[in-house]
């Protein structure tokens, strides 16, 4: 470990106090003179750290992003790549999936992405220090089963516990991956398969999750009043808000085969009940939402036969007071 990201580790384990230049370099086995040069390089990169003379320094959480504050302020330790300029996770994740790279469940966070992706290959907005865009990579065993409704949902759920205890607002989910506030969308959940070539078996997945904390500006018409942002201001470190994410997920993700998450997702679901038009495959059906099965499949009442829709998208859902405008 570098020996910035071993003071900002030192910081997150002594958070809210005031530690001496003395203390960072018989803790750190380095000089005085060269804890100063780190501190110095921090505070460029946008770190906030406070100087009391014969007190000490004092780290003040702010949004630059950092692996090691992330890793402290988890309960569970995932390998975190951390990068600042990305095209797209969940690329980056499978191409490293896809060469070896990646051998372990992994976190990969970004501050900003280039050509972020969602469902159906729509483009999804990821401006620098407005959100998270974070992919799990996550390798599999020969033979593993995977349940794509059960872990997109899931992974839902896991972002909205997360965020219920970091910023204490509650996310709704429209089928499959839309999370909402407000009725406007602030995130989605994109998960894809990764294919081993020689066996022609699934050989790892990743779990995309982007979020909008801060609305993203300048917003084309069609997007004007369907996406929002969680928050006017955000006062909560997103480092803080990562290692919430970090330590749902992989809690969500041991047993997400169970669907135990599965009430709470449909409690918050806005499309259970509504009449709703379904792209699946190369269709559009319409019909009433009636539930969302185990599995994580929707289950559609066309009238004169119900079906139940594996992978799809809600396009529109007919609320009674027209508020939802994706």
């Amino acid at each position: 470990m570098k020996t910035d990201e071993r003071i900002l580790q030192f910081f997150a384990e002594h958070e809210g106090d005031y530690l001496s230049g003395e203390t960072l370099a018989q803790n750190l086995d380095i000089s005085r003179a060269a804890v100063w040069k780190v501190i110095k390089k921090l505070t460029e990169q946008g770190h906030h750290i406070t100087s009391q003379h014969h007190v000490g320094y004092l780290y003040q959480s702010g949004h630059v992003l950092s692996a090691p504050m992330i890793s402290q302020l988890a309960n569970t330790h995932w390998q975190i790549r951390l990068l600042d300029v990305v095209d797209s996770t969940n690329t980056y994740a499978k191409e490293a999936l896809m060469t070896g790279d990646i051998t372990e469940p992994t976190m990969i966070v970004a501050n900003h992405q280039t050509n972020g992706r969602g469902r159906l290959g729509r483009v999804f907005l990821s401006p620098a220090d407005h959100g998270l865009y974070i992919s799990f990579a996550l390798p599999l065993a020969v033979g593993t089963s995977v349940i794509p409704g059960l872990l997109t949902t899931g992974a839902a759920v896991a972002v909205a516990r997360a965020i219920k205890r970091t910023l204490a607002i509650d996310l709704d989910f429209k089928w499959v991956n839309d999370l909402l506030v407000n009725s406007r969308k602030v995130g989605g959940i994109l998960t894809e398969g990764v294919m081993d070539f020689e066996s022609q078996q699934v050989s790892a997945i990743v779990v995309g999750i982007g979020l909008n904390l801060l609305r993203p500006q300048n917003l084309d018409g069609s997007l004007e009043q369907k996406v929002g942002g969680m928050v006017e201001n955000l006062v909560v470190s997103r480092n803080t808000i990562i290692a919430a994410i970090q330590d749902e997920f992989t809690q969500m993700y041991a047993t997400y085969t169970t669907g135990q998450f599965l009430p709470q997702y449909r409690a918050h679901n806005i499309v259970i009940g509504q009449n709703v038009s379904v792209k699946y495959g190369h269709d559009v059906v319409m019909g009433i939402a009636r539930n969302i099965d185990q599995q994580g499949h929707l289950i559609l009442d066309m009238g004169n036969d119900v079906m139940t829709i594996d992978s799809g998208e809600v396009l529109k859902v007919n609320l009674p007071d027209n508020v939802y405008k994706g």
